[in-house]
């Protein structure tokens, strides 16, 4: 029986977490045993109840409310200095058992584990694990994400499939992420016949939406270790339209608020001429909106109360870090902001475009069919690809 399937990216941040997030969220609702999930390597952890967990699996247990362990979950996290201890020390040591025993675990609680890749397919080759490793440990299947484009697609699964072929790991096919709407039929029409001539199935083309790739208000303030001062009144995972840089005088400012009303303003907190601008302008409606969120950076001007007060009236999250705005412009330029577990807004906008988006009961077709090591155990799961198959072609008929 076909336990797992595994979910490579052509690269860093191609959409594993993303497409994981969807297909564990339709197998749990439609496969009789549930399904489970699994981030055999991870290279983030973050801290729950003063424990360090896998931050990919702790976003996908709590955001689904799997009932699974986050040590099956994330066996192995690749902590810093982790490469060079290995490499000098041999520790840690049977980090391959400690895998194939939470896998073992996991599929025994669930029909199918969905184990996501990290990075690209050659991350953790120095612990002997790439991820067509892990893929080749766990005997399973690939489903690759590749990011959209047709020359770049075309290239980088060239590249990143054959980390797979060299270990005889079936690809059971691709899904293209972060499409643009208009550009859907115009990728189809060059990628559906490349990846059919070499056997592959395009499984689908989960478009781009904006509110899925810009960061939330809160993870602005929470990257920047900014103090909450005003919080957000509705919803602090809203999301944000990047960012405006309080350079320049009051009057440019200004002009851009205007422009980009959605967006965060980092100001220095002795600005007090800007702030005085937008706090007059929004009260005497001569501006209906803006900003997004205000971020005081720098040394505190002495009248933080006066503009607490002002955001309160006029519902602005105010946050306030001590790094000088240029500082804190730098750290949000360079980092990506990925969906956390709090972010529920985000998090049902990508499972619902997940289903909608991508061909589930195709791969459960695919899966139910391939490899059959144990009849009994492999007819179970062929009759739950059945059942599940006549119940959605019934509901289609109806």
């Amino acid at each position: 029986m076909v336990r797992g399937i595994f979910i490579a990216g052509s690269e860093m941040n191609a959409g594993k977490t993303t497409l994981s997030l969807g297909m564990v969220s339709w197998m749990s609702e439609n496969l009789p045993g549930g399904a489970s999930f699994m981030k055999a390597l991870g290279q983030k952890t973050t801290l729950v109840d003063g424990a360090s967990v896998g931050e990919d699996s702790f976003l996908v247990n709590t955001s689904l409310g799997l009932d699974s362990s986050l040590e099956d979950a994330a066996p192995f996290a690749m902590s810093p200095g982790a490469s060079r201890q290995f490499l000098i020390e041999g520790r840690p040591k049977n980090i391959d058992k400690r895998i194939a025993a939470s896998f073992g675990r996991l599929s025994k609680k669930s029909d199918i584990v969905v184990v996501e890749g990290t990075g690209h397919p050659g991350v953790g080759s120095v612990f002997g694990l790439s991820n067509a490793g892990v893929a080749r440990l766990l005997d399973i299947p690939v489903l690759m994400v590749l990011d959209a484009g047709i020359g770049r697609t075309i290239d980088r699964f060239t590249l990143c499939s054959s980390l797979f072929h060299d270990r005889s790991i079936p690809l059971l096919g691709v899904v293209i992420n972060r499409v643009r709407r208009d550009k859907v039929e115009g990728l189809k029409k060059f990628l559906d016949p490349w990846f059919h001539a070499k056997g592959i199935r395009v499984f689908g083309y989960i478009p781009y939406v904006s509110s899925i790739a810009k960061p939330s208000i809160s993870s602005l303030g929470m990257k920047l270790r900014a103090e909450t001062l005003v919080s957000w009144k509705s919803d602090p995972d809203a999301p944000v339209e990047g960012f405006i840089t309080g350079f320049g005088s009051s009057s440019e400012i200004l002009v851009d608020v205007i422009d980009h009303p959605r967006r965060a303003l980092l100001l220095s907190a002795s600005r007090i001429d800007v702030i005085d601008a937008v706090v007059s302008r929004r009260l005497s409606g001569n501006i209906e909106s803006g900003p997004g969120a205000l971020i005081l950076c720098g040394p505190d001007s002495g009248l933080l109360s006066h503009v607490e007060e002002a955001c309160r009236r006029l519902e602005i999250p105010l946050y306030r870090t001590e790094a000088p705005v240029d500082i804190s412009a730098s750290r949000l330029q360079r980092h990506i902001f990925k969906v956390t577990a709090g972010e529920s807004l985000k998090i049902s906008e990508i499972v619902r475009t997940v289903r909608e988006n991508v061909d589930m009961s195709g791969i459960l077709d695919v899966l139910s069919s391939y490899r059959a090591p144990g009849p009994a155990k492999t007819s179970a799961f062929v009759r739950a690809g059945r059942w599940l198959s006549s119940r959605l072609l019934g509901k289609s008929e109806v």
